[in-house]
């Protein structure tokens, strides 16, 4: 959820560590020793899935590896994968300077997604929602701007195409494998429609032992729980229309935050997902930095819709359609048919 590599990287990771043959052991990073003890305590007593590996069984295995570092490298990553679901892992100081670059690329990259031309109805604005991967390595100040940059461009790029000529809009994460989920529903908020509670209006939630943990949004703001997770007064803008039908393609390749921004529009009236089912790592991550400064993504909790239904695995959108332009024909389709499209 919160930070999200690519959803094969742990498996290749693990493939790419299992032949010691052609890894030279003084190139497999590892942990510190104190920064070991503190990611398996982490991971034993946090994860997700912790129920689902013998804790004293992996720390017999790091003893039985000795200084064989591809071999500790091996049980360490395999001890991440399956107490998270394939959605957690430890991050080293080389992993971290690749997804600085990768985070700079991907980010970049929105602007290059959001100019694109649309293959779509002219009457329907289409999005492609591409994935925010935080900076780890940048100050929290400069991580902050970041996502307020993403957000208020995916959210300009709403207000361009609200030019009172569209009746409907496409959600597109289909290719979003991920990142921080935070700028995205920042972005979306004038397609967003949260069902009205006591304190706000859901779109959403993570389900942990401790109960359900809300996501709201509200006037140029989204929230989680009690806190606000990004806020500007720049992101306030309403459709003109006031509301319009949304359809979210999604597939295979929407994974982590991309799954969640699906997840916020389910349950929303006028409101239909076409595609296939998505990655199936709906669950969310929380950074944690150890002692040695590497970082641990570790998955604590489930995704949930607004009306706290989710189980952590695959989406199933609400149309299965083939994959290619069948699926942006079918969303169209269905948008066109919709009272906001016909009555004009």
């Amino acid at each position: 959820m919160l930070n999200h590599r690519d959803v094969r990287s742990t498996v290749l990771a693990t493939l790419l560590l299992s032949s010691s043959a052609a890894v030279a052991q003084d190139t497999v990073e590892l942990p510190s020793a104190e920064a070991r003890e503190q990611m398996l305590q982490l991971l034993e007593t946090q994860s997700l899935y912790r129920d689902r590996v013998d804790w004293n069984e992996v720390r017999t295995q790091l003893a039985a590896a000795g200084d064989d570092r591809a071999q500790q490298r091996r049980v360490l990553d395999d001890a991440a994968a399956r107490s998270s679901g394939g959605h957690g892992r430890w991050i080293s100081a080389g992993e971290q300077q690749q997804r600085s670059g990768r985070a700079q690329r991907l980010n970049a990259g929105q602007a290059a997604a959001l100019a694109a031309p649309s293959q779509a109805n002219a009457r329907i604005g289409v999005l492609q929602v591409s994935p925010f991967v935080e900076d780890l390595q940048r100050s929290e100040q400069e991580r902050h701007d970041a996502r307020k940059a993403y957000a208020l461009a995916l959210q300009a790029r709403i207000v361009a195409l609200d030019d009172g000529t569209r009746c409907g809009w496409v959600v597109d994460v289909s290719s979003n494998g991920g990142g921080n989920m935070w700028p995205m529903l920042f972005g979306l908020l004038p397609l967003l429609h949260g069902t009205p509670d006591a304190q706000g209006a859901l779109i959403g939630a993570f389900r942990s032992a401790d109960g359900l943990l809300w996501w709201r949004q509200a006037e140029g703001e989204v929230i989680q729980g009690n806190t606000s997770m990004l806020r500007s007064r720049q992101g306030s803008y309403r459709l003109r229309a006031g509301t319009a039908p949304v359809a979210v393609v999604m597939g295979a390749g929407s994974a982590s935050s991309g799954e969640a921004v699906a997840l916020a529009f389910r349950g929303q009236p006028d409101s239909r997902s076409f595609g296939q089912p998505s990655a199936g790592f709906s669950t969310g991550n929380q950074p944690r930095r150890l002692v040695d400064g590497t970082t641990l993504l570790l998955t604590h909790n489930v995704m949930a819709d607004r009306n706290g239904h989710g189980d952590g695995t695959r989406l199933q959108p609400d149309q299965v359609t083939a994959r290619g332009p069948a699926t942006l024909q079918a969303a169209q389709a269905w948008l066109l048919d919709q009272p906001a499209c016909r009555k004009d």
